[in-house]
């Protein structure tokens, strides 16, 4: 019994031009091989700082303090058009952006540490430090809103 060339290619082909069809269908309709970057175009700082007094008012002054700095970054990365890399920390981060907004670097570095002791320390956050840093924020922000970014060669 001698196979035909033909009838060997014809399923070959079939099938190519299946598994064609199945990726262009997932690329465009389903939007898959596409980069997932998210890009933030506003902060809504008034219901964020709602969330945060909630959160603070229920006692969880970490999740309060993680929050606030979250839209530190968030805030940040919309001014210098450049989110947190997953490679970055969130201290490396903050260097990026203290060299191009001109913001008072000791009160960051002070939300810094609050947002590093609420967030991987195992203690309890008390009131006062969570005040603290909520204070820092809200001085913070308003100049994150009103700053010219420097431009970098």
């Amino acid at each position: 019994m001698q196979f035909n060339t033909l009838q060997l290619i014809m399923p070959i082909v079939a099938l190519t031009g299946a598994v064609i069809v199945v990726l262009l269908y997932l690329y465009f309709v389903k939007g898959m091989f596409q980069s997932t970057r998210r890009t933030v175009t506003s902060v809504d700082i008034p219901s964020k700082l709602r969330n945060i007094k909630k959160l603070a008012d229920g006692g969880k002054y970490d999740a309060a303090i993680t929050l606030a700095f979250r839209t530190f970054e968030q805030m940040c990365g919309m001014k210098i058009g450049s989110e947190r890399m997953s490679s970055e920390t969130a201290r490396e981060y903050i260097e990026r952006v203290l060299k191009i907004i001109p913001l008072d670097a000791e009160a960051v570095e002070e939300f810094v540490k609050a947002y590093e002791e609420a967030r991987f320390s195992s203690h309890e956050i008390a009131r006062d430090r969570y005040e603290l840093a909520i204070k820092v924020f809200t001085d913070i922000y308003p100049r994150i809103e009103g700053a010219t970014p420097i431009k970098t060669a």
